[in-house]
């Protein structure tokens, strides 16, 4: 497996900040490894049970995904995202911050199926590369809401 995770405070509520990232499709705007992402489902209200179809560029290498939105509560979204080589965990907590904002920690795991398990040691540091990248363009997008 391989994974990362950051903590980045944002002057934005963190109600506000759970309701944006409820809606996988915005990743496309900070995640530098989402090349596209759209509702795969009937498009109602988002909540557990939602569903997306991403395209993701990893290490130069495009891969698509079925993600699910798997947990949601006032404080905590949790996805999965699927295919035949990986399976993908994305958890977002949102919480108040003592001064106002809130406290955004992303967690994000793959765990590789079949063969590329062997390739884990290699894709680690690009894996933390996305992190900081995220890092950098996620606390961006969430101030401008």
């Amino acid at each position: 497996m391989v994974g990362f995770q950051r903590v980045m405070t944002v002057s934005t509520p963190a109600a506000a900040v759970l309701g944006y990232l409820a809606d996988l499709g915005h990743s496309e705007d900070w995640n530098p490894g989402t090349k596209s992402c759209t509702r795969s489902d009937d498009g109602g209200p988002i909540d557990v049970g939602s569903t997306w179809h991403a395209v993701a560029v990893y290490n130069g290498r495009e891969t698509e995904l079925g993600y699910t939105l798997v947990g949601r509560t006032d404080s905590r979204l949790e996805f999965v995202g699927e295919n035949s080589t990986v399976t993908a965990t994305v958890e977002i907590l949102a919480d108040p911050a003592p001064e106002g904002g809130s406290v955004v920690t992303y967690q994000a795991d793959l765990r590789f199926k079949g063969l590329l398990k062997l390739a884990v040691p290699f894709l680690r540091r690009e894996f933390e590369r996305l992190g900081d990248e995220i890092e950098r363009n996620l606390p961006t997008v969430l101030e401008k809401l």
